[in-house]
C-alpha cells in the first residue's frame, strides 16, 4: 500500500519491544523478526489504576509511567531480558492521529519533458509540506488546536498516479496530470513531550512511534479486503479506515469506545469501573446466561444508539459490504449489529507470526500486533 523510497539494510534476526499504551491499558510484546518472520517471545497487558487518563489535556504522566513500567516487568518475568532493546511505540487514536491528504498537480500540456531525478525529489519535497500544511489546516479547523501545537510524526507517501495510472516513480514519465496521496501522523507537541519523558525515566529508546495505519496492508488477507472499511473499537476512543481498491483514502475517530459501555454498566448496575469491565468482557465473549446477557442488551441500548449516531456523523452509511474490525470492545454485539457484513480481525490471521506463548487469541491485540509487523520494515 505504501512505498519505501528510503531502504534500509534488513538485518535477518532482531528483537525489539512493542508497546502499545490505550486509552484503557498497556500492552507489551517483546518480539524476534527472523527473516520474513515476527516471533512473538512474551506478552503482557497491564490496566491502567484508574481510568480518563487522557482526558482534555490531562496527561497522568505518573500513572502511564507505572502501568508502563508493570508491563515491562511482566514480560521480564517470562524469561526475557529487555535492557537496551528498541522500542516500537502505538498510541491511542485521541493521542496519535493520521490523516490523508490527496495532493494534485495539472501540468502544461505542451510539456514534454520527461521527470529527471533531480525533479522527482524536488517534486516529493513540495507534495510533502504541501500535505502537512494542509492537514494541519484541516485537523486546526477541526478541534481548533492551532498548527503551532502539533508535532508530526511522519509523512509517508501511499500512492502516486500519472494521468490516472498508478506508478512506483515518477523519473521518465512526462509531467502532466500528478496525483500523490500523502499519510501523515501526528499528535499534540505536549503529549510528545510528556510521552518523552516517560520513557527517559524508564530509561528506554523509541525507535519509532507507530501508527496502524502505517501497517494496515497487513491485514489485506485477500482481494476482497482492498475495499473494506477497517474499524479499530478502542476504549475511549474508536477509528476507521476506508480502504478503496488497495488505497488508503480516508481516517477519522469516532468519540465512543468501549469505556462507555463499561460506564453504562457500572452506573446501571452499581459496581465499580474495574468489575463493570470485566462484566463487559464476559458479555462480548457470550460466557454469561441468556437472561442475563438480555438484560445487558436492555442497559446498553443508549450506548449503541450513541455509536450509531457518531458513526453516521462521519461516514454515512457504510456502502461497503466488506468490514474489517479488531480492538477491544470489537466483539460487543452492540457494534457489529451496526456494521453489515462483518469480520472480526484475530492474531491468528496474521500468516507471517508466530506466537510463542499461546496468549494472544483476542483481537484486542490486533493494534500492537501492527505496529510489530511494522518492525520488518525498518529492521
Amino acid at each position: 500500500m505504501g512505498f519505501n523510497f528510503f531502504g534500509t539494510k534488513r538485518k535477518k534476526e532482531k528483537l525489539f519491544l512493542v508497546l502499545d499504551i490505550g486509552t484503557e491499558a498497556v500492552k507489551a510484546l517483546i518480539c524476534r523478526k527472523h527473516n520474513s518472520k515476527i516471533i512473538v517471545l512474551g506478552a503482557a497487558t497491564q490496566y491502567f489504576e484508574r481510568y480518563g487518563v487522557f482526558n482534555g489535556k490531562i496527561f497522568e504522566v505518573n500513572v502511564i509511567k507505572k502501568s508502563v513500567l508493570k508491563a515491562i516487568e511482566q514480560v521480564q518475568s517470562q524469561g526475557q531480558n529487555l535492557k537496551k532493546l528498541p522500542v516500537l511505540l502505538t498510541l491511542g487514536p485521541n493521542i496519535l492521529k493520521a490523516r490523508v491528504s490527496l495532493q494534485s498537480f495539472e501540468q502544461d500540456e505542451g510539456l514534454k519533458t520527461k521527470i529527471s531525478k533531480t525533479q522527482e525529489k524536488a517534486i516529493f519535497q513540495q507534495v510533502l509540506k504541501k500535505a502537512q500544511e494542509e492537514i494541519y489546516q484541516r485537523f486546526s479547523k477541526e478541534s481548533g488546536i492551532l498548527s503551532k501545537d502539533i508535532e508530526m510524526i511522519s509523512l509517508r507517501i501511499l500512492e502516486m498516479k500519472i494521468n490516472g495510472y498508478s506508478v512506483s516513480r515518477l523519473r521518465g514519465y512526462n509531467k502532466k496530470d500528478l496525483e500523490i496521496r500523502v499519510l501523515a501522523t501526528f499528535l499534540l507537541k505536549h503529549y510528545l513531550e510528556s510521552i518523552k519523558r516517560i520513557f527517559a525515566d524508564l530509561e528506554l529508546k523509541i525507535l519509532k512511534i507507530v501508527h496502524l495505519a502505517e501497517s494496515l496492508s497487513f491485514i489485506f488477507f485477500d482481494e476482497k479486503a482492498k475495499n473494506s472499511v477497517f474499524f479499530d473499537v478502542g476504549g475511549e476512543t474508536s477509528q476507521f479506515f476506508l480502504v478503496k481498491r488497495g488505497s488508503l483514502e480516508q481516517i477519522d475517530e469516532l468519540r465512543v469506545g468501549g469505556k462507555a459501555f463499561s460506564e453504562k454498566l457500572s452506573d446501571a448496575l452499581g459496581i465499580d469501573e474495574e468489575s463493570a469491565r470485566i462484566l463487559k468482557e464476559r458479555y462480548a465473549s457470550k460466557l454469561l446466561s441468556r437472561e442475563v446477557r438480555q438484560r445487558i442488551r436492555e442497559i446498553l441500548l443508549l450506548e449503541k444508539r450513541a455509536w450509531q449516531q457518531d458513526l453516521e456523523l462521519k461516514i454515512g452509511r457504510i456502502s461497503s459490504s466488506n468490514i474489517q474490525l479488531f480492538g477491544g470492545a470489537s466483539l460487543l454485539p452492540e457494534i457489529q449489529e451496526l456494521l453489515s457484513g462483518v469480520k472480526v480481525v484475530y492474531p491468528k490471521d496474521f500468516k507471517n507470526i508466530k506466537d510463542e506463548t499461546k496468549s494472544l487469541k483476542s483481537p484486542q491485540y490486533i493494534p500492537c500486533l501492527l505496529a510489530c509487523y511494522y518492525g520488518q520494515e525498518i529492521f
